[in-house]
């Protein structure tokens, strides 16, 4: 018999996402699955949507108030999933309808503990300026919390989600790593991301918190080699933006130094001498300077360096 699934999905002020969220759920090709919807205080009828939704639905849903961190709101859903799996999507997807059949199969293998799924935009490009989105193809190591399956009761011991910011559902997936479990990446076990445009200061706040890795990696050394490209950088134009900083900085001592500054500048920088280039370049680099900035920040909190 197949496992019993209980699908987590953590709100906040989300009703029609919410609701297309439910929908898509309520649908799934998998006989053996409750929902745990967990409100973190909306205020714009969101939890009242659920409330609703749930007495029509002939699937279990629970619609419950739950204040604090991301992290704590997952980890409350694990303590009071009921069933072997717990599933976690977020209220700005839509799972495809055999997303919880697809994702629970890896957890035949008596070894997995945890499964990541395809994460994928709702519509194809081109995008507007500014956009927010996510896309996940492959095993990224991040365990990334809007498409991931674990066995609840070893999730529990391990000590669930971390009270961050960011990569709260990075430190889940390395606990259960550390644990001895094995993590799997389902291809066929998709859900659908929202496509939305919260601006260029949603952004810059949002670049600046990627450097909470540093709290992963403090926690979890053994993530260096995955998560970081050449055990510091967490890709490599950050680390063709510190050898520019570099490049500015020696640049008085020794002109050659300003060599260091053409990676980036290929990378990062406009393509032609006209306004939308330059415009589209300086916001480039102001992510990569928050990007930088909050790395920095993490790396003297956590006492470790991450670039």
């Amino acid at each position: 018999m197949p496992p019993h699934v209980t699908v987590v999905v953590p709100v906040k002020n989300r009703r029609d996402q919410m609701r297309r969220c439910l929908e898509a759920l309520l649908t799934q090709d998998y006989a053996y699955y409750d929902i745990l919807v967990l409100d973190n205080g909306s205020t714009d009828g969101t939890f009242e949507v659920c409330v609703a939704t749930a007495r029509e639905s002939s699937i279990a849903v629970r619609v419950v108030r739950v204040d604090g961190s991301i992290g704590r709101l997952r980890n409350f859903g694990a303590a009071r999933a009921v069933g072997p799996i717990v599933a976690y999507t977020d209220s700005d997807c839509v799972p495809a309808p055999d997303w919880l059949a697809n994702g629970v199969e890896p957890f035949d293998d008596p070894r997995v503990g945890v499964v990541t799924g395809t994460t994928l935009p709702e519509h194809q490009p081109p995008y507007g300026p500014w956009h927010a989105t996510r896309e996940v193809t492959c095993q990224t190591w991040h365990f990334d919390a809007c498409n991931v399956f674990f066995r609840r009761e070893p999730l529990l011991r391990a000590g669930g989600f971390g009270d961050l910011n960011w990569g709260e559902d990075t430190i889940a997936g390395w606990a259960m790593l550390r644990a001895g479990w094995d993590a799997r990446f389902e291809p066929k076990a998709v859900v659908r991301h929202d496509i939305t445009y919260p601006g260029r200061s949603w952004h810059l706040r949002r670049v600046h918190e990627y450097g909470e890795i540093a709290a992963v990696v403090k926690m979890f050394p053994e993530s260096r080699a995955r998560l970081l490209w050449h055990h510091y950088f967490m890709r490599p134009r950050n680390a063709a933006f510190v050898a520019a900083l570099a490049a500015l900085a020696l640049a008085r001592a020794s002109r050659a130094a300003l060599l260091l500054a053409v990676p980036y500048a290929r990378l990062r920088g406009p393509r032609a001498i006209a306004r939308g280039e330059l415009q589209g370049a300086a916001e480039r680099i102001a992510i990569d300077a928050s990007v930088f900035a909050g790395a920095m920040r993490s790396s003297v909190r956590w006492r470790t360096l991450v670039l």
